[in-house]
């Protein structure tokens, strides 16, 4: 609720700094510092910066000489057309609420972890790239593994599951459902992140899939799925990460799959019958797409009525 209610006052002070103060907008694309909040705590517009002192802006912390003089040097010519003193004020009060928020944030995240010292948080910090917060995050998300017959449910349950999905010009694809609440994907996606780096099994499957054309986002996603299969299994069996069973467990699957098909019993490679036997309104469907369409009918996405064909 905090980091909500930060993001939503960082969006207003963004949309205060392009009358009040436009040159330093180019701050806050990456993220907002805490120098330029103490900043604006003190000079909340270009006149107030631009008569600033540059011993007084360099007092503030990771504010050196040479960028105090480099901010006072871009205001000299700010295009600013508010100098409302309720803007100004509002401009002090919005960053000194930001900074507050953040030090109760960073207050309560510590706490949170220190109360949270559980032996389930030692097992998921065993994978390179969950730290404290994050395993703490998953537990509070997950609470009890018990909770899922099977690591699918569990999927489903932070939304990463893939579901096939059609826009209104008929182009679709299978896609993450991203179903549920978006708190449980953003602490494993910032896992899957920091993993990519640190872990070199899931940098492993990252690259496999970049070299396959897979989109980069597509790849995060296929990751984010396979991070959450290893915590499924580290909290299931109640054992560190070990990177072995993942191994084992691949040429497992290949096994299995290869005398699947030596054997032929495996429905997944069976041959096609065009004999089987079908529902009607299956047959019906089967007659429409063998029918010819006229191709002004394809461009505009119109179908032909299916024909009254006698099909008993």
């Amino acid at each position: 609720m905090l980091t909500k209610q930060c993001g939503q006052l960082l969006n207003h002070l963004n949309s205060l700094m392009y009358s009040a103060c436009p040159e330093l907008l180019h701050y806050f694309q990456t993220g907002v510092p805490d120098w330029i909040l103490k900043l604006l705590g003190q000079y909340s517009g270009s006149a107030k910066l631009k008569r600033a002192h540059i011993k007084s802006v360099a007092k503030i912390p990771y504010v050196t000489p040479k960028r105090a003089q480099q901010l006072v040097a871009e205001v000299k010519n700010s295009v600013a057309s508010a100098i409302d003193p309720a803007i100004e004020q509002l401009i002090i009060a919005t960053a000194r609420q930001i900074l507050h928020m953040r030090k109760t944030i960073a207050d309560q995240t510590k706490q949170l972890v220190d109360q949270c010292n559980l032996p389930e948080v030692e097992l998921l910090k065993s994978f390179p790239g969950i730290s404290n917060a994050s395993a703490v995050g998953l537990l509070i998300e997950i609470q009890t593994v018990k909770r899922f017959a099977n690591v699918k449910k569990l999927a489903s349950f932070f939304g990463i599951h893939p579901v096939y999905k059609i826009s209104g010009d008929g182009i679709g694809g299978i896609k993450m459902s991203k179903q549920g609440r978006k708190a449980p994907r953003q602490i494993l996606d910032m896992i899957t992140l920091s993993a990519i780096q640190h872990s070199p099994l899931i940098r492993q499957v990252y690259e496999k899939h970049l070299e396959q054309r897979t989109h980069r986002m597509a790849a995060l996603g296929i990751c984010m799925h396979k991070i959450l299969r290893i915590v499924y299994g580290i909290l299931k069996h109640n054992k560190p990460y070990d990177p072995q069973v993942d191994v084992a467990n691949q040429q497992r699957c290949i096994r299995v799959e290869n005398a699947a098909c030596e054997k032929g019993s495996h429905r997944r490679f069976q041959s096609y019958d065009v004999n089987a036997p079908i529902s009607r309104r299956q047959r019906k469907k089967r007659l429409e797409r063998e029918r010819p369409h006229r191709v002004d009918d394809a461009k505009i996405g119109v179908t032909t009525p299916v024909p009254l064909v006698n099909i008993s």
